[in-house]
């Protein structure tokens, strides 16, 4: 499923949410999942959604009124994300991204991979299932126009 051409873009823009409503609200009420559900695609099943998600809530709730910490882990995986699939940006920018814009940045990146052909609610384990069983697992839908 990785891209193999460096210089892509991404499928869909950073502000483009409502594009996708139930990644939208889900990451506004809750991105400690849709975050523990990338980072478990991303790492191909070596992490879980669950222990992902709980990592990102802990580091969210750790200086409580003083900002937040978990935008040092999820801007790794949005890096992870660019160079699976040749996509332009750097650690710079995703880390600018993850911190003054989070959320939209973690629903750019569920976006992302259910174009790369993911059912990211399902989790690596079905995903990597109905590969195994042949069923092709093309990308969802045209790239969005921004």
């Amino acid at each position: 499923m990785a891209s193999g051409n460096i210089g892509n873009d991404w499928s869909s823009g950073l502000c483009d949410c409502i594009k996708d409503c139930r990644s939208c609200c889900l990451t506004c009420w809750c991105p400690c999942i849709t975050f523990g559900r990338v980072a478990e695609i991303v790492d191909k099943g070596q992490s879980s959604c669950c222990k992902m998600g709980c990592i990102f809530c802990v580091l969210n709730l750790l200086l409580l009124n003083h900002g937040s910490l978990a935008w040092i882990i999820s801007m790794g995986y949005r890096t992870k994300i660019r160079q699976q699939y040749g996509i332009m940006g750097g650690s710079c920018e995703d880390c600018v991204l993850h911190f003054f814009c989070g959320r939209c940045a973690l629903c750019q990146e569920y976006r992302e991979l259910q174009f790369q052909g993911y059912d990211v609610g399902a989790g690596w384990e079905a995903n990597a299932a109905k590969k195994a069983s042949g069923v092709t697992m093309a990308p969802v839908g045209e790239k969005m126009t921004r």
